[in-house]
């Protein structure tokens, strides 16, 4: 049972100079607001700040901190005004108490609503200062710990919430301590059959696992040590969630996850990680490519390791992990490790791991509640990668992310004037999805603009509410949170937006491949029932064949318009053909939505463009200068319209 007394023996013994009495204020005020409160379990309700607090103590946090953990939910559930805590403890403590008090004027509204704008009031708190969700989570811990006193459909909907937010949360600020604990708990209610079935083998293998981690330890640490390397090595059993996690993912059963052994070795510097890891491949067979290095890359959470897997004595599976003490501390603690009492705002290689929050911050200042929430969804729930810039910087987007996402995370403006761009040094398209270690370039225009179309292809939040801001104020999307549109595609134009076909109604338009007609020759129509209206060149030999069956329509190009083409060039396959044509594109100022390449055979390739053209002389002209490129051999309009 938590006390006042234990809580500040622990904040003591880590800081000796502590303001002990604004610590007792602080409890007092909590115990005499919650004194006719009891929690669920029945237990009085200031256990519930003061465990709050203790685990505050256990992550070494300041008195501010451990006050507004004692007074945390004075002003949410009592009378108690969060002016009244200004006036008794200041404005810092005050910041903090606010920060983490939910929303008490939105209980009008939906509960969907309520709880989603009181998480971004907190987490735009936690912007200004992390100390709020360092409280809050502990908050959402001890509340996880008792949750079994609450009715099934709060134990469901608490759950779900600590497991879609709170524990991604933890995972980006690098508390691993905190977030297995939540994803553990939250596993328990929210699929308890699976979760029992997981803890019974568990426990049922506990005793033979332990015994060959401790055999593998043992051996690994001596032989370090023979190497002189000094070290700690320990055997690490994952939690119950990341096990399901690993069954799903790579389809396999618990016996063949379980059966593989972790075994975490820490060390004094970065140097001695990196022998550690060829002293391990001396003796055991190394995995390839299952080798990580997080020292040189580290995550953005700061987290650092060198992860390995190998093959040990019998086939044993082992992975694993290498890294010094301050690493080790900081990957379970993680921004809490790093917090400093003094001089916090200056730290700038700290604010530099708190810029994402920050990001998220600015860019979703105005967004709907629900437009908030998927952008959470978006950023804070996918697998990362990791990709460089050309000068070496890491950028980390959600797996399956493109080069617009790339392009958005450096600066809008890159983003929003993006044409193409280069991955490795080979030019690929704005679809092109990106992998952890590219190296990737973008290639702007200053007469490009985002298009809706971009909208289906962008996979982190950023981008995609930076394309929907420029669609808005251009009109080119209705009014703001219209679901419907949110990722529709590109407007089609019929093919009779280039060109003016006479006598047939809303015509089905085919360009015949035996002579591929272009924008601005002369040109001849056939209708077909089947094929709709086939475009040949007038002079095209096919176009004269008599054919009962087709009906010759009067047909010319249109002079003037605006739509979408696609464009397809084939030409001799070599280093820097795309780039040419896309320069060549940039360089007539057509608006590029799309690009990509593909092999025709061994020596040809085929450059696909989508576009939009203006009128007939925009056309004529990219054309032309297409074909002037060393390699070009054809050109012709794949479609019309799309």
């Amino acid at each position: 049972m938590p006390t006042i007394e234990n809580l500040i023996k622990k904040v003591k013994e880590y800081s000796p100079s502590v303001n002990e009495a604004l610590i007792r204020k602080a409890y007092e005020v909590a115990e005499k607001a919650h004194r006719n409160e009891r929690r669920a379990s029945g237990e009085p309700f200031i256990i519930h700040p003061l465990s709050v607090a203790e685990s505050l103590a256990e992550f070494k946090m300041d008195e501010a901190s451990i006050c507004a953990a004692l007074l945390h939910d004075v002003v949410e559930d009592t009378p108690e005004s969060i002016d009244r805590i200004k006036s008794e403890f200041g404005d810092e403590i005050a910041m903090l108490v606010d920060g983490v008090t939910k929303i008490t004027t939105l209980k009008s509204k939906s509960r969907e609503e309520y709880q989603t704008e009181s998480l971004r009031k907190m987490l735009f708190a936690t912007a200004k200062d992390i100390r709020v969700i360092i409280i809050k989570l502990l908050d959402k811990l001890h509340n996880m710990k008792t949750l079994e006193f609450l009715p099934k459909e709060k134990q469901l909907r608490i759950s779900k919430e600590v497991m879609d937010v709170y524990a991604p949360i933890a995972y980006r600020l690098g508390i691993e301590k905190i977030k297995n604990q939540l994803e553990d708990l939250a596993f328990k209610y929210l699929e308890p059959e699976k979760f029992n079935e997981i803890e019974e083998k568990i426990k049922k293998n506990k005793r033979a696992r332990e015994e060959q981690i401790e055999k593998l330890r043992e051996f690994l640490e001596d032989t370090l040590k023979e190497h002189k390397i000094p070290c700690k090595v320990v055997g690490r059993l994952k939690n119950i969630y990341s096990i399901y996690k690993k069954m799903v993912r790579k389809e396999r059963t618990f016996e063949e996850i379980f059966d593989v052994v972790a075994l975490r070795v820490v060390t004094d510097t970065p140097d001695n990680c990196y022998k550690v890891i060829g002293i391990i491949h001396g003796m055991w067979k190394p995995i390839p490519r299952r080798f990580k290095d997080f020292i040189a890359m580290p995550k953005v959470n700061m987290y650092q390791s060198l992860h390995d897997v190998v093959i040990g004595e019998g086939g044993t599976i082992i992975e694993i992990q290498v890294r010094t003490e301050e690493m080790d501390k900081l990957a379970e603690e993680g921004i809490a490790a790093h917090w400093k009492y003094k001089g916090l705002e200056t730290d700038k290689k700290f604010d530099k791991k708190l810029s994402w929050l920050k990001e998220i911050m600015d860019w979703q200042q105005d967004a709907s509640a629900k437009e908030f929430v998927e952008s959470l969804e978006i950023d804070f729930f996918k697998d990362e990668i990791y990709v460089f810039t050309p000068k070496g910087d890491v950028i980390e987007l959600p797996k399956g992310s493109t080069p617009i996402d790339f392009a958005y995370s450096i600066h809008s403006g890159i983003g929003d004037h993006s044409i193409g761009a280069k991955v490795n040094g080979t030019f690929v398209s704005l679809r092109h999805e990106l992998r952890t270690g590219d190296v990737v370039e973008i290639m702007t225009s200053k007469t490009q603009k985002p298009s809706v179309g971009w909208m289906k292809i962008v996979k982190t939040a950023k981008a995609l509410s930076k394309i929907k801001k420029y669609l808005y104020e251009e009109e080119k999307l209705p009014t703001r949170g219209a679901k419907k549109i949110e990722r529709q595609d590109l407007p089609v134009s019929g093919g009779q937006g280039i060109l003016l076909i006479e006598g047939v109604k809303n015509p089905k338009i085919k360009l015949a491949k035996c002579c591929n007609p272009l924008p601005g020759q002369e040109i001849i129509g056939y209708a077909d029932k089947i094929r709709g209206v086939v475009i040949h060149k007038a002079d095209c030999s096919n176009s004269k064949l008599k054919d009962t069956q087709k009906r010759k329509v009067k047909v010319h190009w249109k002079s003037d318009f605006s739509a979408f083409i696609e464009l397809k060039v084939e030409a001799l396959d070599r280093v820097g053909l795309l780039a040419d044509i896309l320069n060549t594109i940039a360089a007539t100022g057509t608006n590029l939505d799309t690009a990509n390449a593909k092999m025709l055979g061994k020596d040809m390739s085929e450059c696909t463009f989508k576009i939009k053209v203006e009128d007939l002389d925009h056309i004529r002209n990219l054309i032309e200068r297409i074909k002037k490129l060393k390699d070009i051999k054809k050109i012709y309009i794949g479609k019309l319209g799309v």
